[in-house]
């Protein structure tokens, strides 16, 4: 008996606010991008997953590691594939859940949540992924019990058909899920292919950004292998396509000006004077652990060079101390941070002694 195979596609990745719709077309491959943009070093926080006895404990620490290893899968080629000078840095963040409630998240480009249950979706759709961009920011949202393809057979048939999974069999698709999302939030749209319809587990999809992860999910109902979802070389093009060989820094040095002040004079009175410098570094700047280095020009022409811890929130204070004792004339501070200039400050130092 010829054998009858019904396939029931149920599953999709909804993406981004609007709906990306997918149609297959003949020799026909789109792949758009998104408004959204980074302008600078982005910084990711990865929010823990709440305390649910669906999820074993021991799952938890796992998948906060397979959330970093799936952002390194798309920096790691970058960083090694670009330009000596280019940047390709980003900051990564894991928010404890005893921290969420009161967590600074000005400084998060991209949001990252785990959460049980999928928002329903229309037409008995139900969402895996999720990412919208609102009010500068990204979110990106994981549901680690959505539904998956499960598979019944009878003498006559094979149908496979959308059902509800539990969190171990979800881990690697969670992982293949958020691999793609987090490319929406570097500005990737969908990629629309023949394959997008008809691939059916059979190899490498051309893109990790197919709209439709699950067709390409395995027949036997085996969980999904991750090397059918890797992100691929159309994917890293199209990311140095939006921002340039150079990283997305660069965005940031070509619109950077360095803040020039006017000359301060300062007259020496026979007690030292502490000159406070305060200020905080451009939100899409700011690297963890990294110093703001203060270079002090003499008015002989040699330097002095310090480094100044910068907070969690990008401020930073240094103390030009200047005794009664030295030497008059013109001296400047800069400011520099990962190598840029942010600032510039002219002194005049005079003394009033005979």
């Amino acid at each position: 008996m010829r054998k009858l195979i019904c396939i029931t596609l149920s599953v999709i990745l909804l993406s981004s606010v609007l709906v990306h719709q997918s149609y297959a077309k003949t020799n026909n491959i789109q792949y758009d991008t998104l408004p959204n943009k980074f302008s600078g070093t982005p910084s990711f926080c990865a929010k823990e997953p709440p305390a649910d006895p669906n999820i074993p404990e021991s799952l938890i620490p796992i998948l906060m590691k397979r959330t970093k290893s799936s952002l390194d899968a798309w920096i790691g080629p970058l960083k090694s594939s670009g330009k000596r000078d280019s940047n390709w840095d980003v900051n990564y963040y894991t928010i404890p859940r005893d921290q969420q409630e009161k967590y600074d998240y000005t400084k998060c480009d991209v949001v990252i949540s785990f959460l049980k249950s999928p928002p329903k979706g229309q037409n008995n759709v139900e969402i895996l992924g999720l990412h919208y961009f609102r009010d500068g920011k990204n979110y990106i949202e994981i549901y680690y019990q959505g539904y998956g393809i499960c598979e019944t057979r009878t003498d006559v048939a094979t149908y496979w058909y959308s059902c509800q999974q539990d969190s171990p069999k979800l881990i690697v698709a969670m992982e293949a899920i958020l691999r793609h999302e987090l490319g929406h939030s570097m500005g990737l749209g969908h990629y629309v292919s023949d394959e997008v319809l008809y691939h059916f587990g059979s190899g490498h999809p051309s893109s990790i950004m197919v709209p439709i992860l699950d067709v390409i999910n395995s027949p036997t109902h085996v969980p999904i292998d991750p090397e059918l979802l890797e992100i691929m070389p159309v994917d890293l093009d199209k990311i140095r396509q939006i921002y340039g060989n150079g990283g997305w820094g660069n965005q940031k040095k070509s619109e950077l000006i360095t803040q020039q002040s006017e000359t301060k004079t300062i007259q020496l009175k026979g007690k030292t004077i502490i000159e406070k410098i305060s200020g905080a570094i451009p939100k899409n700047m700011y690297k963890k652990d990294q110093r703001l280095d203060v270079v002090l020009t003499k008015p002989d022409g040699n330097t002095k060079s310090y480094k100044v811890a910068v907070s969690s929130t990008g401020k930073y204070t240094y103390s030009f101390i200047i005794p009664d004792s030295m030497t008059p004339g013109k001296y400047s501070i800069t400011l520099k941070y990962t190598g840029d200039e942010l600032r510039k400050i002219p002194y005049e130092i005079i003394s009033l002694r005979k």
